[in-house]
């Protein structure tokens, strides 16, 4: 059982548990001496965003290429997470958490409870066909995958590492449940679902943090398809749409569900109880084609 802390003491834990890239401000001081540029030496606005060129690189990148066939589509997520990394204050991020967690006593039970698994697929056969359970294993089996891809092995020494941990490993159980994916609409989607859900679940200061690779993936994808895959824009849009009405009609966010819960249970079910329509599965993979090559 994780204790509380002091709100006020929150950013002293605010340090990720895996750094993502970029200098320790420490290191950025030294290296600038203390020395402001002259107006008009280094483009300057007000917008960290724009002034930090890792995250400038990886917005104008994903956003204006094409999704050619030589490279993934998850070929742009190391240098979004550099970006994001790079303009993210973890002292102010951690601070939300621990306001939120003191005034959302459903955020605090979820966050007390620590939960984290590791699925074992040979180890799941008494699931039934259709259960979370049993899409769990044979998703495993049959991909060679690993449900937890990011921060393997890492335990998070406060609630905002476990907040970031436990939204990544959890990812493809979204992709499930949600009847969003994977491909390329339903990724669209199921990013559309969750930021939804974080804007009406979460103080606004907290859900700008938990929806900023979100929005910058979901942003990125309609304007690289309004100017390269206008025949795959009807079925994007479609995902937007599905995707906003599954998170409206969320009772709390995917990355908070603790699905251990739902194991046994039929997928349809599961939606239901959280009050969403799961979307069309692997029906928009087809539409795979109108939006890379």
């Amino acid at each position: 059982m994780a204790t509380a802390k002091p709100i006020e003491n929150a950013a002293n834990d605010a340090e990720p548990a895996r750094k993502r890239g970029g200098m320790t401000p420490a290191e950025i001081a030294y290296m600038r001496q203390g020395i402001e540029p002259v107006a008009g030496s280094v483009p300057m606005s007000t917008s960290r965003f724009l002034n930090s060129p890792l995250f400038v690189h990886a917005y104008s990148q994903l956003s204006l290429r094409r999704l050619g066939d030589d490279v993934p589509t998850t070929y742009d997520i190391p240098d979004m997470s550099r970006g994001i990394d790079d303009v993210t204050d973890y002292a102010d991020w951690a601070q939300q958490v621990a306001i939120e967690k003191a005034e959302n006593p459903v955020f605090a039970d979820w966050l007390n409870q620590r939960r984290s698994t590791r699925y074992n697929p040979h180890e799941m056969a008494q699931y039934a066909a259709g259960t979370l359970g049993a899409t769990i294993r044979d998703f495993m089996l049959k991909s060679g995958f690993d449900i937890e891809f990011m921060d393997k092995g890492v335990t998070p020494a406060n609630d905002l590492q476990y907040l970031m941990k436990r939204s990544s490993e959890c990812h493809d159980i979204q992709h499930m449940v949600s009847g969003f994916g994977p491909n390329i609409a339903g990724e669209h989607a199921l990013i559309m679902m969750n930021v939804t859900g974080n804007a009406g679940f979460f103080r606004p200061e907290l859900a700008a943090y938990l929806s900023r690779s979100p929005y910058f993936l979901a942003s990125a994808n309609l304007m690289r398809s309004g100017l390269h895959y206008s025949a795959g824009m009807p079925r994007l849009l479609e995902a937007t749409e599905l995707g906003i009405a599954a998170g409206r009609g969320l009772k709390k966010p995917l990355h908070i569900v603790n699905w251990e819960e739902y194991l046994d249970w039929q997928l349809d079910d599961i939606a239901a109880d959280l009050g969403f329509t799961r979307g069309p599965g692997d029906l928009w993979g087809d539409a795979d084609q109108s939006l890379l090559g």
